[in-house]
């Protein structure tokens, strides 16, 4: 499956990040990454973060590997 993450930039000024196709808590580390990234830019996030998470969350991260 194809991992994607939909940023959604809300009227109210909030924003929110839809994690596709992550298994287990890699999403939690890429959410991280993002996290840091906004703030090497300059960017830093003011007040609660609400995390929603999906019943993928709850799975664990599998590796694939082709033959």
């Amino acid at each position: 499956m194809v991992k994607t993450i939909k940023y959604v930039i809300n009227p109210d000024g909030s924003i929110t990040l839809d994690f596709n196709g992550f298994r287990g808590k890699v999403c939690i580390q890429e959410f991280q990454k993002i996290l840091e990234a906004l703030k090497s830019d300059g960017i830093t996030i003011d007040g609660n973060v609400k995390q929603e998470l999906k019943p993928e969350y709850y799975q664990e991260e599998q590796e694939v590997v082709e033959q």
